[in-house]
């Protein structure tokens, strides 16, 4: 039950309101379609309640509009005081698993990458789908992860529009081997041993370059164990392989430079993080949270702040004889 006092709003208060939506609507180019759903009101009622013609509850659609200003202002004062990131990096592991996508490319091979999380592998798959041309990178989910599932979103993916199952696969064959292709599947962990033998057959076909890529069972299914023989087909097509359980120190030390960490007390510090569960997207989170907590302490960055926010994020104590 909803114990929030009802406001009421003044006309001019109201129309105070209405003159803030419209100055931020003109000086931001924010269209009006855009900001009603932000406020959770329809679009209609949203245009009528900022035009003064509303016939029904003003008062709670001004509440609504309150709030969404106020969240607004909270995000600006947040990000003013975040630190800029520093983009991609290519780290040594960047560096190998680039290495793997372009030889698997222009070969065209069929390549795996092998790895815990947050050692940056997606990050640099989308690295290299924005440098190279006919890079197609889809996802697989626990919830779609059938064959026609997949098929579908390779469809979308390469621009294919074939409404008939049958011809699905054939359609992005034909497409794939008119374009030097390379195709790479993430979070590949997730796709059953038919799913990835549809993969196996559009690589064979359309001659295009593919990469599965994932956590650490994604070599492992195809390389051996009681599948071996369930998995020869796929197995005997591998070019090339990258497995690494967690990122090298080196990988640390490129992202904490990257953010301006220069201390080699804070880097040895940003090592014992990367070599826990989240890795490289840990180290980041941390350096990130601990530039806030200096800010606010109008002080410069150091160990005691990485630490803090360490802390913050809900970690284990830190322990840097680890």
């Amino acid at each position: 039950m909803n114990n929030e006092t009802k406001k009421s709003w003044a006309v001019e208060d109201m129309d105070n309101l209405r003159s803030q939506v419209r100055s931020i609507s003109e000086k931001e180019g924010l269209k009006l379609s855009v900001i009603a759903p932000e406020t959770g009101i329809p679009y209609g009622t949203f245009t009528s309640w900022l035009n003064g013609t509303y016939a029904g509850d003003n008062d709670r659609i001004a509440t609504a509009v309150e709030k969404w200003l106020q969240a607004r202002n909270e995000r600006a004062q947040t990000s003013a005081i975040l630190p800029t990131e520093p983009g991609f990096q290519t780290t040594p592991t960047a560096e190998k698993i680039l290495a793997l996508l372009s030889f698997c490319h222009h070969a065209p091979d069929f390549g795996v990458i092998s790895g815990g999380a947050g050692i940056g592998k997606t990050t640099t798959i989308e690295s290299y789908r924005q440098r190279a041309p006919n890079v197609f990178v889809v996802t697989a989910e626990p919830v779609a992860k059938s064959s026609h599932a997949l098929l579908m979103d390779l469809a979308e993916a390469i621009g294919v529009v074939e409404r008939s199952p049958v011809r699905l696969s054939r359609a992005i064959q034909n497409r794939l081997k008119t374009m030097k292709a390379l195709l790479v599947v993430d979070e590949a962990q997730h796709l059953p041993t038919a799913t990835l033998e549809q993969l196996r057959t559009i690589h064979d076909l359309a001659k295009c370059g593919l990469v599965l890529s994932g956590n650490q069972t994604v070599y492992s299914r195809l390389a051996g164990g009681a599948a071996k023989a369930e998995f020869a087909q796929l197995f005997s097509r591998v070019g090339m392989k990258m497995s690494q359980d967690r990122p090298l120190d080196e990988d640390v030390v490129s992202l904490a430079r990257a953010w301006g960490v220069t201390s080699e007390n804070e880097i040895n510090l940003l090592r014992v993080i990367g070599r826990k569960p989240g890795a490289l997207r840990g180290v980041a989170k941390t350096i990130r949270l601990a530039h806030m907590v200096a800010i606010g302490s109008n002080e410069t960055l150091s160990e005691r702040h990485i630490r803090a926010a360490w802390k913050q994020r809900g970690s284990d104590p830190l322990d840097t004889a680890a």
